[in-house]
């Protein structure tokens, strides 16, 4: 994936002929270091972000990961792969969407920790 190069750009998918970010429902999900979880959710179409559930029921923690951080997709085995680290991905700030947290709050906070981030943390 070439990195994002502005905000705006982290929350659009950069592969071309995805169908949605709806259609990565239930996919397997990877960073770059290991199995993170499945898609449970995702908001937004076109751009957005995808919402990863890392593991079973209560033990698990709920990741709002921007679409932009998508690198791969394989439709066939039903996996996504991420440009980042797991460990990277899950210091990002928190999804509470049950929370009512404001939407646009949510993807400054997000596209500022990523701006951080980007340089060496996101190569790898």
């Amino acid at each position: 994936m070439t990195q994002a190069t502005s905000a705006d750009a982290l929350w659009r998918p950069a592969i071309e002929g995805l169908p949605g970010l709806g259609s990565l429902t239930s996919y397997t999900v990877h960073a770059q270091d290991g199995r993170l979880g499945r898609v449970l959710r995702t908001e937004g179409s076109q751009a957005g972000f995808v919402i990863v559930n890392t593991g079973p029921w209560f033990f698990g923690r709920l990741l709002a990961v921007p679409a932009g951080l998508v690198s791969r997709v394989d439709q066939e085995r039903k996996h996504v792969e991420l440009a980042g680290s797991k460990a990277q991905i899950k210091q990002a700030p928190e999804y509470r969407g049950a929370q009512g947290q404001a939407y646009e709050d949510y993807r400054t906070e997000v596209s500022d920790y990523y701006d951080q981030t980007r340089g060496n943390r996101l190569a790898g």
